[in-house]
């Protein structure tokens, strides 16, 4: 049995080195570096990340590593299936991945390695903690999480740090939505679960590289892996919003003329029911864009890779 670990990078030269050090420290200490194989998909970087990986491919303590170059920026979702489609992976392999920007605690693998063995045969949900995150961001991410649940009708949002037996790989292969989001496509395979929760870091460098819109994006593709009960569950709302909105407006109409109080009132609850209605709606159909976009670069992207010369794992600098 192995341990094969994978991670997406694109322009962190400044912080590689950071977490291939923190790396070693971690499979050394685990006393599992010896088995462990690194792979790093470098998503068309045009910093110097390459170089940074080459110059440590011999210290990470027995470790392998090895680093694969995508003829094109695939983002860091499409990056990740794009490489599990050209690693090796054995059956009794264990499979982790995780972003590399130190967000993913490092530190925490033996934990998560020891819980999968605490839980043999079942892929590893790794639910992240505490959040070290401005107020206005936490707070959205909140409702976003009760959006999510009440939606999807899902217990755990995982993110990319996952822990995977070997033998579903070839079921995520073939997982086409799991190039627009890796994590949540793995969710909805249903494959047999065990959820832990670890805290989520500061990014190494002190700043992360995402924003509060690029966030709200990833979430709404999410929320469209499952397409089918978000949409009934949006849909059957809408309409019992549209019918009450429908009833309180006849029964404003109904009230003698004389209570414009309660008329008021009444027809003000109408408009904000219908207000509701258009926020559900507006949340539909930006998940739906959302996803499309998504899927359509990812296609795009296809294209290009159909056309490159070079092979599509080849590692090295951008042309001068």
């Amino acid at each position: 049995m192995g341990y094969v670990f994978l991670t997406a990078c694109r322009n962190e030269e400044l912080i590689l080195g950071e977490f291939l050090e923190e790396f070693r420290q971690t499979v050394e200490s685990a006393g599992i570096a010896t088995q462990s194989t690194l792979y790093v998909i470098d998503d068309l970087s045009t910093d110097g990340s390459v170089a940074v990986l080459e110059r440590h491919r011999d210290r990470l303590a027995g470790a392998k590593l090895e680093v694969l170059r995508a003829p094109t920026n695939l983002g860091n979702q499409g990056a990740l299936f794009y490489a599990l489609a050209r690693i090796p992976v054995a059956e009794d392999d264990i499979l982790i991945t995780f972003d590399c920007d130190g967000e993913d605690d490092v530190r925490e693998i033996a934990s998560v390695v020891a819980f999968g063995r605490d839980n043999p045969g079942k892929v590893v949900l790794i639910e992240r903690g505490a959040r070290k995150e401005s107020l206005v961001f936490r707070a959205a991410f909140r409702t976003y999480k009760v959006l999510f649940r009440f939606l999807t009708r899902q217990s755990v949002i995982p993110n990319n740090f996952l822990l995977i037996p070997g033998r579903f790989v070839p079921f995520i292969r073939r997982t086409p939505l799991a190039a627009v989001h890796f994590a949540y496509a793995i969710l909805r395979t249903k494959f047999p679960f065990a959820i832990t929760r670890r805290d989520r870091r500061t990014r190494y460098g002190g700043k992360s590289s995402q924003n509060l819109f690029m966030v709200a994006s990833h979430g709404l593709v999410g929320l469209m892996v499952f397409y089918e009960t978000v949409i009934a569950k949006l849909l059957v709302l809408l309409t019992g919003l549209g019918v009450f909105s429908l009833a309180v407006v006849a029964t404003a109409l109904a009230v003698p003329v004389e209570s414009l109080a309660a008329q008021r009132v009444l027809l003000w609850l109408a408009s904000a029911t219908a207000a509701m209605g258009a926020g559900f709606f507006s949340l539909l159909l930006a998940a739906a864009l959302a996803l499309i976009f998504k899927l359509s670069v990812y296609a795009l992207s296809q294209v290009v890779l159909q056309t490159e010369d070079q092979p599509p794992n080849t590692a090295g600098r951008l042309p001068s």
